[in-house]
Parts: structure tokens; C-alpha cells; sequence
């Protein structure tokens, strides 16, 4: 492995995986300091991570686009990105068949001047103010995701057909404008496919329409991928539309985005606030009389009940937002959703009314 993979290896981990090993690598060198390990054990821990991060390069350069990739598949979330290349290898097209992932929420979150690094590095501020992460990571791996992205795209062949594949969901829907604006120079022949749109066809689901890409298997992708036809490119109008469209996005201050009437609307963040509360209220109602609720089943219930897709972390913020504001008691310590249950408070000032109860 060259020095520049090995680089590109250890960039391309998460912040977890870089500490857990160094963590490993430092315990055993203290070990051996201490004479209770040999050099021999240090040489063990530092090859099997040198094998680790060649096994994991050669995995994950394997879909990036280069000069033998005759089609990129262009896909939102690591779900989706997985059952695509299963189906991919299972069909043999690995050899000529490329994969992009977008990894981000993008229903969540600040999307100004996001195709700039001001707008990404505010977009990670945002994350790491608002949204919890247990290890402290979003920052660090964003910005690698970032740099991945961009780079992935750079290196699509100017002989590549591109397939961009979304559904109707906020975050798909905004990854799909944004990858048209990242297009934007390129000559490649795009299309268009919505994965739920294409399941319901092949397998004749009329009620399957509504399907996030990431629920479809990858055996049902197989199929979808061998009896589908590519489709009708995209016009130079309907590209530019697309990617104007973006820019239009990369304009608006709203950090939450939700699917509506066919469009992606821009709403407040305490948009569903009330409907949060209602969640609390039926809960309450299952029980003898209102009592501490673990913060993950509230969230759960509102997910459960809700056709948006903006994850159980921006639901686990805006419990928070109501601790704070006064609405709810806490019982624990805010942070990981296991860690705290809460409560309606008795008579909690009235709040703005979001959408209607699910």
C-alpha cells in the first residue's frame, strides 16, 4: 500500500474507529514500556491495523468512480448505498458500476451555501450545538464525508451514465438537487429513478409508493435494476431547473425541511413541537396517572405515527428544546434518549400550533 492510500485509508475512518485504535496502539506501547508486552505484540497491533485500513481501502475504492466505471449510481444514505452494491455484485456489474452515497440528513440542519465550506462548516456547527452525539463525532466525520463527496464526484468519467435515485422524502429530494448542482458542468447523460416508484411497478405494489429507498432489500433492488429500463435523460432545461433549484435551497435559513404536495417546503424547527406534545399526552392517557415517559418511546410514538423522515435525533433536540423552554419535567440527564424520561408539566404556557395530530 502506498503512502498516499495508507493517508487516504485513515482519513476515510470515522472518528471512532481513529480513536478506538490509537487508544489500542498507545495501551499496548505502554505495555511494553512497562515490560509487560514485547516488541513483538507492538508489531502485531500496528500490522493488524496496517491490514485493517488495506482491507477497508481496497472495499470502499472499489465503487468510486474512475476511468472504468461506465454508470454511477448516485444514492442517499448509507441504507440505500449498501443494498445498491449488494445488488450490484449479485447482478455482476461491479466492474462497471459505480456508487456515491450521500451520508447527510438533509431534512435537518442549515443548508446555506452549503456547495461552499463556510455553509458546511456552519452546517457542522449546527449539528454539534443542536444535535447530540454520543461520542463527540459528527464534526470530524462530516467534514471527511465532505471532502469524500466532493472528490467522488470530481472523479466521474466524462463517459459514465449517471442514475440519481430518490423518493418522496425531504432528505432524497434535497440530495437529488444538490447532486444536480455538483453536476452542473458535466456533459454525462442523467436520469432520474424514484427507487419506490420503480419497486411499485416491478411488483405491482401500488401501496408501496411511499417506500424510503433504504427500506427496499437488496434482492428486491436486483430485480428492480435487471427489469428496469434507464430511462429518458434529463434536458439541459430540466438540469438546469434542478440545480437552480438548489441554489434556491442554499438561500434559506430554515434548518428543517418537510416533503409536501409534492415539494420540499421549508418549516420551523419547532414545527412539530405541538405534535410532540400530543404524542406525551396520549401516552400519559395509557397510564394511571401521568408519570416520567423514557424519552426514547415518545420519540419512537412520533416517528411511528409521522410520513416525514428527519430521524429520531432531531425529535430527541426538540425534547429538549421543550425541557428547556419549561413544557416538560426531566427525570436524568439530557443526552442519549435512554438516559431521561419526561413529563408533561401541569399547566405549560401555550405553543404554536405545527401540523395536525397523526
Amino acid at each position: 500500500m502506498e503512502n498516499k492510500g495508507f493517508v487516504e485509508a485513515i482519513r476515510s475512518m470515522t472518528a471512532g474507529e481513529q480513536r478506538l485504535w490509537l487508544i489500542d496502539i498507545i495501551q499496548v506501547t505502554e505495555a511494553v514500556k512497562r515490560n509487560e508486552a514485547s516488541k513483538d505484540d507492538l508489531y502485531e497491533q500496528v500490522s493488524e491495523l496496517y491490514d485493517y485500513l488495506l482491507e477497508t481501502q481496497n472495499r470502499r475504492s472499489w465503487w468510486k468512480p474512475d476511468e472504468g466505471g461506465t454508470q454511477v449510481h448516485i444514492v442517499i444514505g448509507d441504507s440505500f448505498a449498501g443494498s445498491m452494491k449488494i445488488a450490484l455484485k449479485q447482478l455482476g456489474w461491479e466492474d462497471t458500476h459505480r456508487v456515491i452515497s450521500f451520508r447527510d440528513n438533509y431534512a435537518i440542519g442549515p443548508l446555506w451555501q452549503l456547495q461552499q465550506e463556510m455553509g458546511r462548516r456552519q452546517r457542522r456547527e449546527w449539528f454539534r450545538d443542536h444535535i447530540y452525539d454520543e461520542h463527540d463525532e459528527h464534526d470530524e466525520d462530516a467534514e471527511r464525508d465532505d471532502f469524500l463527496l466532493l472528490e467522488q464526484f470530481a472523479a466521474i468519467p466524462a463517459q459514465a451514465d449517471i442514475t440519481i435515485w430518490t423518493g418522496s422524502n425531504a432528505p432524497e429530494q434535497v440530495g437529488l438537487r444538490l447532486s444536480m448542482y455538483l453536476l452542473r458542468n458535466m456533459s454525462n447523460d442523467i436520469r432520474i429513478k424514484n427507487a419506490a416508484d420503480a419497486y411499485s411497478r416491478v411488483f405491482k405494489r401500488p401501496d408501496a409508493t411511499g417506500l424510503r429507498s433504504g427500506e427496499i432489500p437488496a434482492d428486491k433492488l436486483q430485480a428492480i435494476l435487471s427489469r428496469e429500463d434507464k430511462g429518458v435523460s434529463l434536458t439541459p432545461e430540466e438540469r438546469e431547473r434542478m440545480a437552480e433549484e438548489w441554489c434556491e435551497l442554499a438561500m434559506k435559513p430554515e434548518v428543517l425541511r418537510i416533503w409536501k404536495d409534492e415539494s420540499i417546503v421549508n418549516v420551523e424547527e419547532n414545527y412539530y413541537d405541538a405534535y410532540i406534545l400530543s404524542k406525551v399526552d396520549k401516552l400519559h392517557k395509557q397510564q394511571a396517572q401521568p408519570d416520567f415517559i423514557k424519552s426514547a418511546r415518545v420519540i419512537g410514538e412520533a416517528m411511528g405515527h409521522l410520513d416525514q423522515q428527519m430521524g429520531d435525533e432531531f425529535f430527541e433536540y426538540r425534547l429538549r428544546a421543550l425541557i428547556y423552554e419549561g413544557m416538560l419535567e426531566i427525570k436524568g440527564v439530557p443526552g442519549a434518549m435512554r438516559r431521561y424520561s419526561i413529563r408533561k408539566k401541569a399547566s405549560p404556557s401555550p405553543i404554536k400550533k405545527g401540523p395536525e395530530n397523526a
